[in-house]
């Protein structure tokens, strides 16, 4: 499906409303508590920090929470390429509307760019 996505390969409205309007926010949410679950457990101090002062091996859970929040931001980066790469090929197909054609375009280019903010906190 992540290949139809990023070929451009679907409609337009499925690409928009259910990839970038349904899906995006809920990527966002999954890697912004996974954050914020993490941080707790950090006491605020950086990834790098934990493990260069306890070790790799002193804490089994906040490991796991660590590999989790790792990988949930590394599928979030690559969705959120795959879905900027999606709209712009299929509305590229879209012969409906010139407006609806550059208006998904901008609103999923900001979609992603608040995603973003919001989880890395620019």
């Amino acid at each position: 499906m992540l290949k139809k996505l990023m070929n451009g390969e679907l409609s337009l409205r499925d690409t928009f409303w259910m990839f970038g309007f349904l899906g995006l926010p809920a990527m966002t949410i999954i890697v912004r508590v996974l954050g914020i679950m993490l941080a707790r457990k950090l006491n605020n101090h950086s990834i790098l920090s934990y493990f260069l002062s306890l070790g790799v091996g002193s804490d089994f859970s906040t490991s796991i929470l660590i590999i989790f929040y790792l990988s949930a931001l590394s599928f979030f980066i690559f969705y959120a390429v795959t879905l900027l790469l999606g709209t712009w090929r299929s509305s590229a197909e879209y012969n409906r509307s010139l407006w609806f054609r550059h208006l998904s375009r901008i609103f999923m280019v900001l979609m992603v760019f608040m995603a973003f903010k919001y989880v890395f906190k620019f």
